[in-house]
């Protein structure tokens, strides 16, 4: 039982990051070991407790620290959700549509289904080989014309392409990340997604994606789309697709003086099926913070 408190802490201690705390399922989901069943864990905490550690209120847990109006603030923050899940549903529509998308997903907050007035609604986006660029290029000059730049309900920080779906990196941060994607467009690539990344298993062995909840998603293909796709079989499309990302890359390289090769290419992705940009290092950030709440609660990995 010592041990399975420790494991308990460690799950809750990386979402107090974010001041957010886990229902019962939700902790088990992201249990860092599989010792047992989720009826034997509930039967567990039950019997024995959490742990002197952890808070339990109204069916939430959080690590001690942390007042009762941190199961309120999460409820403020789904019920907020509820709004942001209609403008993604509107946005989505819009991405679908371009040239050589053929997945659209949600991540962020709003994939954990608690945001805040100052949430944007990230998307993740999958493309047609040899495509991504292109497709990225036309989905932020729409943004930038026709949306006059706003992000707000319109962030494109990821993109992917159907042929390389197995992300290259692999840790604590991604695998949560990954754990938590909603699609919004193509459930069937979404579930070959995850399928292609069960690496996240090794962090969360009890992980299922049968226990949990899933938006609606559009499943129709787009008849614009395909008119859109046309003029691009009389043009060398391979050529510009490879231009446009080795501009991407010259661009970050000139906006970001401050990093090194190595560093830069950590936070931003830039592949011919992948792009990535996590400004700020906001991944070794949070990977750090985590490490550093596992020593102050005496958490040893």
């Amino acid at each position: 039982m010592q041990q399975l408190h420790s494991e308990i802490l460690k799950a809750l201690l990386y979402y107090d990051i974010w001041s957010y705390p886990l229902t019962m399922q939700e902790l088990y989901t992201f249990l860092p070991v599989n010792s047992m069943t989720l009826d034997e864990f509930k039967r567990s905490l039950h019997e024995q407790g959490t742990g002197g550690k952890v808070l339990e209120y109204q069916g939430y847990y959080f690590v001690e620290g942390k007042c009762n109006a941190i199961v309120t603030q999460r409820k403020t923050r789904e019920h907020h959700a509820k709004l942001m899940w209609r403008m993604a549903r509107i946005s989505a529509h819009v991405i679908k549509r371009c040239p050589f998308v053929r997945g659209v997903f949600v991540s962020g907050d709003l994939s954990k289904n608690v945001t805040h007035p100052k949430s944007d609604v990230d998307f993740f986006i999958i493309t047609a080989p040899g495509r991504l660029w292109i497709a990225r290029m036309l989905l932020i000059l729409f943004k930038k014309t026709v949306l006059l730049n706003r992000r707000k309900f319109f962030c494109l920080n990821y993109f992917a392409t159907t042929d390389h779906l197995t992300l290259d990196e692999q840790n604590l941060f991604l695998a949560t990340e990954v754990a938590h994607l909603k699609p919004l467009c193509n459930t069937t690539l979404f579930l070959q997604y995850l399928n292609e990344n069960m690496w996240i298993k090794r962090f969360f062995p009890n992980f299922d994606i049968g226990l949990i909840p899933l938006p609606r998603s559009n499943e129709r293909t787009s008849f614009i789309q395909k008119i859109l796709e046309f003029p691009f079989r009389f043009i060398p499309a391979d050529k510009l697709d490879e231009y446009l990302m080795k501009k991407m890359e010259a661009v970050w390289a000139r906006r970001y003086p401050e990093f090194d090769e190595e560093t830069r290419s950590k936070i931003f992705r830039c592949t011919r099926h992948e792009s990535r940009a996590y400004v700020g290092n906001f991944q070794e950030k949070v990977l750090a913070l985590y490490s550093q709440r596992l020593r102050e609660f005496g958490v040893v990995e």
